[in-house]
């Protein structure tokens, strides 16, 4: 899809990119730059800088960087075009209609045919469960769940009946197509049959953040296996990536998520007044849904089910949310399997108390293996001091670490010296000492890519160079080694015409040029570049990088004039002048004035 450079422009310039991010990220001002930990991936120290003046992010840490448009992209799973789209309506914009290719305007459109669809489903799920007999059964099951006919409608709460194709049937009269409702996993074709993937089910519609409808839980009404059937993972529904109620609990005015099991716990504590609940889509934890929730909250109290199982997952959640920036908690909930039953039995300020009472992981940890062994003797003891020496090696503030092995210790009555070497020499054994950040590797490799990237940067930063780099550089040298046009090729050419027009270029306008995030994040990166100090070393620099990309270039086609098998004279004397040129560049010097100018 195409727009005019100066609507995108546009847009961008009209979107506060502090206000835009700060809905999902908490910054924090230092110079002239904001900065908050990364949303694409973990970190506790904050990585991720907003630069104001250039209308463009990038974090440090995993090189992931673009401007207003790429975030809004990255955050919502959006394209290009719905995004611009977005922040056009933000910003009171009208985009003019759009030159779509063919492959474009067909997948849009069936993106959006997903979500129309799957809008539909939800309809007539509710229509069968408010409306018609056949729902009985399910509105029975809400009421003895104490669920109230406002908050099923307000969950969009439906009933998928018994007949093993009435949605399809539905859906056929609103003019969706086999193929289409099978890509969105709402039907299962065998040989020549059709079946609805959802019968006999009181149906959970779930919603994406910005309240599309993207899949469904189903919950078998009387016996039958699984008791809960989630869509699969369509083009629109990734349930790594989503949380259940996520679209209700972003509006909280609460300080902190409540993470739970299953989509009744969720629907009870909404109903009680916790808005602020979500639970994951029948899977373990995972670190997408906890970046999700650090957009929202910093605070996250985990509630999971009593039993073995609960137990484990929380177990397992706990560390996968710290990673994520979030401040854990854990609640336990007494005399009850779960938040659910505790709220039938119990006022919603009883369940507050608990709230607020809920343990840190580490007196989580302790009470689990205080549990699992016997601490009344030896071996339990042993065992337990063990388990928590594990787990307290895995914290990485030396000052938090130490307080909790003094905690610990107290507790299990054992030397704070002796425990705290054994929590070291877990950290020694396991390389937790040494541990540094991973740093992603670029794609990036090689000489001349480096040499292309650096004088690209310097085109960037240093727009008043580029009369003199013209005089060395062509497009056709900064394409790839097959000839053909590539990022670098398309940005240098850019800069080149807006030099012409005497037009200086806006980085945040270099990183439209990219419809890949990966490619945007190249752009990203040669934005972050820092030019040398001095004079002299930026002379140095430019010499080099001219020789190194020219060279490359000139080598590659005299390559590629060599393997001709009928050379012609001209090609001969084509190849004469390359080697020369190639020759002349150990005598090129660039030199650059004081005041900006250039000498050779």
């Amino acid at each position: 899809m195409y727009y005019p450079e100066d609507i995108i422009r546009d847009v961008r310039e009209r979107t506060d990119i502090v206000g835009l991010v700060s809905g999902y990220v908490s910054l924090q001002k230092k110079g002239s730059n904001y900065f908050g930990c990364c949303p694409f991936h973990n970190e506790k120290t904050p990585s991720f800088s907003v630069n104001t003046k250039e209308q463009f992010f990038y974090c440090f840490g995993c090189h992931k960087g673009g401007n207003v448009i790429t975030f809004l992209m990255e955050m919502e799973n959006l394209t290009f075009p719905e995004a611009l789209k977005e922040l056009a309506d933000r910003a009171g914009v009208t985009l003019p209609e759009a030159e779509l290719s063919p492959e474009e305007k067909r997948r849009i459109e069936a993106r959006t045919r997903l979500y129309d669809m799957n809008r539909e489903a939800a309809r007539f799920f509710y229509y069968q469960l408010a409306k018609t007999p056949d729902g009985v059964r399910a509105r029975e099951y809400l009421e003895q769940r104490g669920v109230t006919e406002t908050y099923a409608k307000r969950f969009g709460l439906g009933y998928a009946p018994i007949g093993s194709a009435s949605l399809y049937r539905y859906l056929s009269s609103k003019g969706y197509t086999t193929e289409e409702m099978e890509k969105a996993r709402l039907i299962t074709v065998r040989g020549n049959r059709v079946y609805d993937y959802f019968f006999n089910r009181l149906m959970f519609p779930i919603f994406n953040t910005a309240g599309q409808t993207i899949a469904f839980g189903g919950r078998v009404m009387g016996q039958g296996e699984p008791k809960y059937l989630n869509s699969p993972e369509t083009e629109v529904f990734n349930k790594r990536r989503n949380l259940y109620a996520m679209q209700m609990a972003k509006k909280s005015r609460r300080k902190e998520a409540l993470m739970v099991e299953g989509y009744m716990d969720v629907l009870s504590l909404h109903q009680a007044g916790f808005d602020n609940a979500v639970a994951s889509l029948g899977t373990a934890l995972t670190q997408e849904q906890a970046l999700l929730i650090k957009r929202y909250y910093n605070d996250v109290v985990l509630i999971y089910d009593s039993d073995k199982a609960g137990t484990q997952a929380a177990r397992r959640g706990i560390p996968i949310l710290e990673q994520a920036g979030l401040k854990v908690r854990v609640l336990r909930v007494p005399g009850a399997k779960d938040p659910d039953e505790f709220l039938k039995q119990n006022p919603p300020e009883a369940f507050q108390e608990l709230i607020d009472k809920a343990m840190n992981p580490i007196d989580f940890e302790m009470l689990v293996l205080e549990e699992e062994n016997n601490t009344a003797t030896v071996d339990g003891r042993v065992l337990t001091v063990n388990g928590m020496a594990e787990r307290l090696a895995g914290i990485e503030s030396d000052l938090e670490r130490q307080i909790h092995i003094q905690d610990t210790a107290e507790k299990l009555k054992v030397d704070p010296a002796l425990l705290a070497k054994k929590v070291e020499e877990i950290r020694r054994t396991t390389g937790l000492l040494e541990r540094r950040q991973n740093r992603p590797r670029t794609e990036e490799q090689g000489p001349r890519t480096d040499a292309r990237m650096q004088l690209l940067g310097v085109m960037m930063h240093r727009q008043d160079l580029i009369p003199l780099l013209r005089r060395h550089i062509s497009i056709e040298d900064l394409k790839g080694p097959d000839g053909a046009d590539d990022l670098y090729a398309q940005v240098a050419d850019s800069l080149f015409r807006h030099q012409e027009e005497g037009v200086l270029v806006q980085k945040a306008d270099l990183i439209s040029l990219a419809d890949q995030p990966e490619d945007q994040e190249k752009i990203a990166r040669l934005v972050q570049m820092r030019l040398p100090d001095t004079q002299e070393n930026l002379e140095k620099l430019l010499t080099e990088t001219v020789r190194s990309v020219k060279r490359k270039a000139l080598e590659e086609k005299l390559t590629r004039l060599t393997a001709e098998e009928n050379a012609t004279s001209e090609d001969l004397r084509t190849m004469q002048d390359i080697i020369y040129e190639r020759k002349s560049l150990d005598t090129l010097r660039i030199r650059l004035r004081p005041e900006g100018g250039t000498v050779l």
